[in-house]
């Protein structure tokens, strides 16, 4: 098969390469490494080079390395035209290194033909969102604890936690209203769904709740998400919108220990809207990775179409249109939460 690739790259005249890397608990890792390129019928073509076992450390010395070894073995030094990977520093470096090393041979290759992964600069804008709504970590969810916790780093420190607790709410209009917070709201989400998840009896529980239900299609297990990928939020969420009642419901089921999770009506429109907010980037960036001849003007048809619908959510904020249905949600409330929208934009 090897040879077969390089007798399919010899009348190749340039190609890009993915290069990226997976580590594993234990330190060692995985890079991979794919070559792109545009056939003399002009399609769109692609091969795995390599997946090679990273046994030292992670840094551009010697990921160069290992990409180099395998240029030299497709006889594609000469031919590399681009470098595609994702933000990391060690990534910049290790084409940086590359183009120095290949400079003879490939005077046109150099550390400005690194192009950055789209997605990848997505995720990051969105990660950065949600650490400035007060949202924690996916990971430090405990099934055991009593109270809604806080235990992020960026969530008890005030100076990150800015939108922490700037929306009012309770369930009894005349009762005494208490701080709400997205964080906390999301937080709770995520308590009763890994409630519903332990016990054999709330799984059950939770099945039939979704059978009563005429609303509701499936029975599927509600799923948690994972602190690597923001989109897990994101399917997390778009369930739990769309299984609110059943969610309810089966929180009655949790005892004294299900009021402490007990979701307020404001909270649930907190995480609607919040929802509504990163469709938009679950759908663009479904989008690219689906179009089988990716280009230029793919990303940047994204980047403007998330623009255009950051700048709007930016405006209904200051209009006093978004976060409507929230009881009492002050001016100085609006701003803070249009200047962590401007972040996302």
């Amino acid at each position: 098969m090897k040879q077969d690739v390089k007798k399919l790259l010899e009348n190749v005249d340039r190609v890009s390469l993915t290069v990226d890397v997976w580590t594993a608990e234990n330190g060692t890792g995985l890079l991979g490494i794919n070559a792109h390129w545009v056939d003399d019928k002009w399609v769109y073509r692609k091969r795995v080079l390599a997946i090679r076992e990273i046994v030292s450390k992670h840094d551009e010395e010697n990921m160069a390395a290992i990409v180099l070894q395998a240029l030299e073995e497709f006889c594609l030094r000469p031919k590399v035209y681009a470098g595609i990977t994702d933000n990391a520093t060690s990534n910049k470096r290790m084409l940086a290194l590359m183009a120095r090393k290949i400079k003879i041979v490939n005077p046109n290759f150099s550390a400005r033909r690194h192009v950055p992964c789209v997605t990848h600069i997505v995720n990051i804008v969105v990660q950065a969102a949600i650490k400035s709504f007060g949202i924690p970590s996916a990971q430090v969810v405990e099934p055991d604890e009593g109270d809604v916790m806080r235990t992020t780093d960026h969530y008890d420190n005030d100076q990150d936690n800015e939108l922490g607790d700037m929306f009012l709410a309770s369930d009894d209009h005349d009762g005494a209203l208490r701080p709400l917070s997205l964080g906390d709201a999301v937080a709770k989400v995520r308590k009763l769904v890994h409630g519903i998840r332990s016990p054999m009896q709330q799984r059950e529980h939770y099945a039939k709740a979704c059978e009563d239900d005429p609303e509701v299609e499936d029975s599927n297990m509600v799923i948690l998400d994972c602190p690597t990928r923001w989109s897990s939020t994101y399917a997390l969420l778009a369930v739990v919108v769309k299984k609110r009642d059943v969610i309810d419901e089966v929180s009655k089921a949790f005892g004294r220990k299900g009021m402490a999770t007990k979701m307020l009506k404001d909270e649930w429109e907190l995480v609607k809207e919040f929802y509504r907010i990163l469709s938009h980037f679950v759908v663009s960036i479904d989008h690219v990775c689906k179009i089988v001849m990716p280009a230029i003007c793919d990303t940047l048809y994204l980047i403007d179409g998330l623009k255009e619908h950051m700048e709007e959510v930016v405006q209904q904020i200051k209009d006093g249109k978004f976060f409507t249905s929230v009881r009492r949600l002050h001016e100085t409330d609006r701003s803070n939460m249009a200047q962590a929208c401007k972040a996302m934009h």
